[in-house]
């Protein structure tokens, strides 16, 4: 359960990130820079984005040799063969491709168009791929956070999808550390008494969409989002709790 008073959007601008960089270093600059306290509990969002370019998941597409199953799907949807390559290379399963998408099944598990790459906040001729293991990412900037401002905070890394049956994307957790990503209702009580049964809220993605509001998608410079005055009483649990099995997927 949570309990909430009044919630702030603090956006953090950082500089162009590029390989090697260190995001937690980074942010504890801008959080000087911008003479910015932090307060326990406090929720770090990152645009996946900026850490997969740290970790060198930005791509040239110049570089990259297109397979013949990646020239046959780039005919079908008119997109460039050398990201049609990318996108089948971060995928586990290609599900359907219809127009100029291509659903995919990524090799993290997560469903969505084109497997994640994204060619926005990239490099001219580049694309971004999601991190190798983004609770991983999230756990290492969060040592980090932690260590200097000695105070206990989380992390989640953020991505844009769309969704089935609805126009327009919206930010959802791809990994996180030290978070509830699920606030489970069942067995609490609503105004009138009824007892909720099925009520699983996806808390994780809840904050990372409030966290766009502030963070954009074009050139706001925004990576970083702290959220403050969440105060959560369900248990941290894993990124894995957002997914559904195969066989409980309804819009396949």
């Amino acid at each position: 359960m949570r309990e909430i008073t009044r919630v702030e959007l603090i956006p953090l601008k950082l500089p162009i990130v590029a390989k090697d960089d260190n995001i937690g270093a980074l942010i504890i600059s801008s959080l000087q820079k911008e003479k910015l306290d932090i307060n326990e509990g406090d929720v770090f969002v990152i645009a996946h984005t900026i850490i997969s370019r740290a970790e060198g998941n930005e791509y040239f597409l110049p570089k990259l040799s297109p397979s013949p199953f990646a020239e046959y799907i780039a005919r079908k949807t008119g997109k460039d063969p050398a990201l049609v390559q990318l996108i089948i290379s971060e995928a586990s399963k290609i599900l359907k491709v219809k127009n100029n998408i291509i659903i995919t099944k990524t090799k993290h598990n997560w469903i969505c168009a084109n497997s994640a790459v994204d060619q926005s906040n990239a490099r001219s001729n580049s694309a971004v791929t999601l991190p190798d293991d983004s609770n991983k990412s999230a756990m290492e900037i969060n040592k980090t956070l932690t260590n200097f401002l000695k105070k206990d905070v989380s992390v989640i890394v953020s991505d844009t999808h769309g969704r089935a049956l609805r126009r327009g994307a919206i930010n959802v957790a791809v990994g996180s550390y030290n978070f509830p990503v699920i606030d489970d209702s069942r067995g609490r009580k609503d105004i009138f008494g009824y007892e909720l049964t099925s009520t699983i809220v996806a808390l994780a993605d809840e904050v990372c969409s409030a966290a766009e509001l502030v963070m954009g998608q074009a050139g706001e410079m925004i990576p970083v989002v702290i959220i403050r005055g969440i105060h959560f009483r369900s248990p941290v649990s894993g990124i894995e709790e957002l997914q559904f099995d195969d066989e409980r997927r309804l819009f396949r």
